[in-house]
């Protein structure tokens, strides 16, 4: 399994993207930057978009995406990209975005190959997709908000992605219950522990947040930190370096490259 960072940052400002992973050139872990990080060769490539919850940082390239690849699906029989995720996810997409005020409807056009489809999801059952599963979990942020672990090799190769989250127990039973040992984590942090406030109302995590949210997790994967607000990055490294010292973590960038 390969996983490319196209976006993982929590602001939209120059050199920082927003939140989207390319997953063995084909599935979409959101789809905050995609169209301006990948070129129309590789946008066609993509078969599945996994979309975490409706917040437009998260989403907003889905309208894009599907008007540059309107000429592969004129006329021919390609499957429509499928985008996933959890019903009133899916509901708010088609009734605030794809309703032919904000943009066009690609789940009926072009008429007899629609660009889009939707696949709702039932969280823990997993989708299969050519040797890759996907189930969606679960967290404490948006309306239906949830995540998603993935693996190969019936969990030989894993990782597991919370997009964004707040607090919550669920999330780490859920994972400690999975039936291998969880390898790698993308999570966020996405202010300044002095702004928890903030980060509780907002449903999002602080470095000192999450200290304790895994605290909760008797996995110990390597921890990818993604979501960073780009005006507190600095602080938030610094943090991170106390509170999650001796655990392994990374912070993720553009263009970086996981193989699991």
């Amino acid at each position: 399994m390969n996983l490319r960072v196209l976006g993982c940052s929590g602001s939209d400002l120059p050199g920082h993207n927003l939140t989207s992973f390319l997953v063995n050139d084909s599935v979409l872990l959101d789809a905050g930057t995609v169209t301006s990080a990948i070129d129309l060769a590789a946008q066609a490539r993509i078969e599945h978009i996994f979309v975490s919850h409706a917040h437009l940082d998260h989403i907003k390239d889905i309208l894009f995406l599907a008007d540059n690849l309107i000429e592969c699906f004129a006329g021919k029989t390609r499957p429509p990209l499928a985008i996933h995720g959890l019903p009133e996810v899916l509901d708010a997409i088609a009734t605030h975005l794809l309703n032919d005020t904000i943009w066009p409807d690609f789940t009926v056009i072009p008429q007899n190959s629609p660009v889009l489809t939707y696949a709702p999801m039932t969280p823990g059952v997993p989708v299969a997709l050519d040797g890759l599963c996907v189930a969606a979990f679960p967290v404490n942020h948006a309306k239906a908000a949830s995540g998603f672990v993935l693996w190969e090799d019936g969990g030989a190769r894993n990782i597991a992605y919370t997009g964004d989250t707040g607090p919550s127990d669920a999330i780490w039973r859920y994972l400690d219950s999975l039936p291998f040992t969880l390898s790698r984590l993308i999570t966020e942090a996405s202010f300044p522990s002095s702004m928890q406030a903030l980060a509780e109302a907002s449903k999002h995590l602080t470095p000192k947040l999450l200290h304790a949210e895994l605290d909760k997790l008797a996995a110990r994967p390597e921890i990818l930190i993604y979501h960073m607000k780009a005006p507190f990055a600095a602080q938030i490294r610094q943090e991170l370096e106390t509170e999650l010292a001796g655990r392994a973590y990374r912070l993720l960038r553009e263009n970086d490259v996981i193989t699991i």
